[in-house]
């Protein structure tokens, strides 16, 4: 390795001209960043329930539906409807709109003595209009009330259906059409209290806070970083270098990440901060070391403070320095990148892109440490000695010294309180919970919230659900004994708390049974004669209106039940699907399959399910990290030992989570894998230079004070920074970025506690080194 840094160092200019070029490679595909908060991210790829999905979707439609609700005193007048109309035409105009239904494009089936006509329910001149003979009408039929308007004539509907776009620039065209729609509605604002919601506003809304939340924080953590950098340094070089090497690292990955294809999705929206943070902390270790060579290559009893360091010492300072560093440097970010490629195996594809681009990162960050920094230390003029920082004697090193001391003398103290601490986490570990809510992302004021409630009171839930009944073999699902199971089982759904709508073809056939009998009301039933039902199923599918698509496939081989419900929590909604298992499975016979299905469903039953996989998959991360720290210090004592303050902190979250409420979902079961791998950072580096220490012939206790002496600078700023770095991410609008930026700040904070007391306590028990082969690192 020596003669590959000599070699470097004699090719500064052309190392760096090299990274230059690359870099404007990358650069040049920011110009195509799209960004990703859309529910299908955190849906499990290729799962059977996924698949289902997709087969129903091409049969039934998707659900990716905008909802439009407009409230005034009396939306039957004249004025309002002609209102509504207006709307409704300029909405079907927005390209990337299918159709729109509202009140004054919808049909309405009645009968007569003579026939059955299938008509506008608002008539085309609204001066003929009788208010009362239309209110009956929308009382009379279940697809009107509580789905286009309330039962108190206050609020109106409109149904924005999306086209199915191929991905590809599908996002963008989707917020696009989003935004067409909430700029057309919201012109009525002097008139109405408007509200829009649906997973695409819900989607768009995300979007615009990930894009708030990039444009903020990441520059508010650069100026974190660089106050970090100024105490640290306190010169220009320990500034701009680091922050090179942020914005090289950032570029690379980004670009990356764009020339792949990927988007920014709402967990991989932390990587800018997070690769700021942690390849700050590489450099600030190789900095620190740098400038420790440096006083030791002079010698301050030959130096009065004045004289420029020459070009010899400076480039023996710099091979010196890349000698102590690249082991813990090495060891360092193989175990981050260990910590985040378990995530890479990860089916979720947001999960899986962190994993992957992460890792990319936080092996970049590594790579510029090792060859741009020492690259350009090389090329820059030697600094001067008076202007070295970390010279002993100062407050720093007599803050560390005493805290070396305090660690040797105090260790029972320490020890208690550790314990106790994990007691905590334990307790509250049992209070922890399983729990996603994709509404719950948004803050309650936000206005996909509201939307969301004022659906919900006035109207329907806006969360569809789908509950697909399929026949297997030669069986249609339009036999009289089916569509009875079906009614029954529509009916129970309809009379759960959690449900707000119900729709079938059950209820077109009613509708047309009523309306051949001369809208007699008794007739308002589901008729038995086998004969009858094909004739009505018939006639639904002849009108040009598309009367029956939505709820009956061409080949009478299945049928939807359409929901439209209140129920984000993946809690309450399991309850609701346990509960259509549990009916359907007595109601319909063995060839009659059953299931539920929907974007929300699908995102809140694997998230839950991964969540769970998440933590298993957290052993595995741990045993990686562990024999990676074991193979390359070539002790198991040490990787043990190594594993118990960085695991700390991560055990300590998971308790604080339990006791402050917060659920382990997709996003916050994340922490761990990434925490572990970033926390136990800073336990390489003690115990490398412990090691060191104890080799040069130094007592326990002496290599406890030196160790501290040598890295625990570089610790707290490195702590510090990725400890700030994620804490700004806690002020997000959008809660998912906000708990893991929370989160994962306390898990940095403890581990720096646990690397300034514990790790030092740990490290003076003999068993620990008895039997150690002490070989130089």
């Amino acid at each position: 390795m020596h003669q590959c840094w000599a070699w470097l160092l004699s090719h500064a200019v052309l190392t760096l001209v090299l990274i230059a070029l690359l870099t404007g490679l990358f650069l040049w595909q920011f110009q195509n960043l799209q960004f990703d908060t859309s529910s299908s991210t955190l849906i499990l790829s290729g799962s059977p329930e996924n698949v289902y999905y997709d087969r129903i979707r091409k049969v039934f439609g998707g659900d990716q539906v905008l909802l439009v609700g407009i409230t005034s005193a009396d939306l039957l007048q004249s004025q309002h409807l002609r209102r509504i109309r207006d709307l409704t035409g300029e909405l079907e105009n927005i390209p990337g709109v299918r159709r729109v239904l509202s009140l004054t494009n919808v049909t309405d089936v009645q009968g007569t003595k003579d026939e059955v006509l299938v008509s506008p329910l608002v008539p085309t001149n609204l001066d003929n209009l009788n208010k009362d003979i239309l209110r009956a009408r929308l009382r009379s039929n279940p697809f009107y009330e509580k789905s286009l308007i309330s039962p108190d004539g206050r609020t109106a509907s409109m149904i924005v259906f999306l086209e199915e776009i191929e991905r590809g620039d599908a996002l963008n065209q989707e917020r696009d059409v989003t935004r067409n729609v909430r700029a057309a509605a919201h012109k009525l604002d002097s008139e109405y209290q408007v509200f829009i919601g649906g997973l695409p506003e819900m989607e768009l809304e995300g979007t615009e806070s990930m894009i708030r939340d990039l444009r903020l924080f990441t520059p508010v953590t650069l100026l974190l970083v660089i106050g970090i950098l100024m105490a640290s340094f306190r010169c220009l070089r320990g500034i701009a270098i680091p922050l090179g090497v942020i914005a090289l690292t950032l570029s690379w990955t980004v670009g990356a990440m764009v020339w792949s294809g990927r988007p920014l999705k709402v967990t991989t929206v932390i990587l800018p901060s997070l690769l700021i943070a942690n390849g700050c902390s590489y450099v600030i270790h190789f900095l620190a070391q740098y400038y420790q060579a440096l006083v030791r290559c002079c010698g301050t009893d030959r130096w009065e403070g004045k004289e420029a360091i020459d070009l010899e010492k400076n480039r023996a300072s710099l091979l010196e320095a890349l000698r102590i560093v690249h082991t813990p440097l090495f060891i360092s970010a193989a175990t981050t990148m260990a910590g985040f490629g378990a995530l890479a195996l990860n089916r979720i594809p947001a999960v899986r892109d962190l994993g992957i681009f992460a890792t990319l990162g936080i092996c970049l960050s590594y790579f510029f440490c090792m060859t741009l920094v020492p690259a350009a230390l090389m090329v820059l003029p030697a600094p001067r000695f008076e202007h070295l920082p970390g010279k002993a004697g100062s407050h720093r090193h007599s803050f560390l010294r005493e805290l070396g001391e305090f660690n040797i003398h105090h260790r029972g103290w320490v020890y208690t309180v550790a314990l106790a601490s994990a007691v905590w986490a334990l307790w509250g570990l049992f209070r922890l919970e399983v729990h996603t809510d994709y509404l719950g992302y948004f803050r309650k004021r936000a206005p996909v919230v509201q939307a969301a409630h004022q659906f919900q009171q006035r109207l329907a839930g806006i969360a569809p659900l789908s509950v697909i009944v399929e026949t297997t073999g030669q069986r249609l699902v339009i036999e009289p004994q089916i569509l009875k199971a079906t009614e029954t089982l529509q009916n129970s759904l309809a009379h759960t708390t959690g449900m707000d709508l119900t729709l079938s073809v059950i209820d077109i056939l009613k509708l047309l049974h009523r309306a051949f009998h001369d809208e007699d009301p008794h007739y308002f039933a589901l008729p038995s004669d086998p004969h009858l039902i094909g004739d009505l199923i018939d006639f639904a599918e002849s009108d040009p209106n598309g009367l029956s698509e939505d709820f009956i496939s061409n080949d009478h081989k299945s049928l939807r039940i359409f929901g439209r419900t209140h129920l984000f929590s993946s809690t309450e909604l399991n309850k609701e699907l346990d509960h259509i298992q549990q009916e359907a499975s007595q109601l319909f016979p063995a060839d009659v399959r059953v299931h539920a299905t929907g974007t929300l469903v699908l995102m809140n039953q694997t998230s839950d399910q991964v969540a769970t996989e998440q933590v298993k998959g957290l052993v595995v991360s741990v045993l990686l990290i562990v024999s990676i720290v074991i193979i390359l210090l070539g002790s198991w004592r040490i990787g043990l030992l190594v594993l118990v303050p960085a695991g700390l902190p991560v055990f300590l979250c998971f308790g604080l989570m339990g006791w402050s409420g917060v659920s382990l979902n997709v996003n916050t079961s994340l922490i761990a894998n990434i925490a572990i791998g970033i926390a136990v950072n800073n336990c390489i580096h003690y115990v490398v230079h412990f090691r060191r220490s104890l080799n040069t012939g130094l007592s326990i206790s002496d290599s406890t004070r030196e160790s501290l002496k040598n890295v625990g600078g570089p610790m707290l700023a490195t702590s510090v920074a990725l400890t700030l770095g994620f804490l700004v991410f806690g002020f997000s609008s959008f809660v998912p970025v906000s708990h893991f930026g929370l989160l994962s700040a306390f898990i940095m904070g403890v581990d720096l506690i646990a690397n300034l007391f514990l790790l030092p306590s740990l490290m003076l028990s003999e068993r620990v080194w008895s039997g150690f082969i002490r070989s130089p690192l």
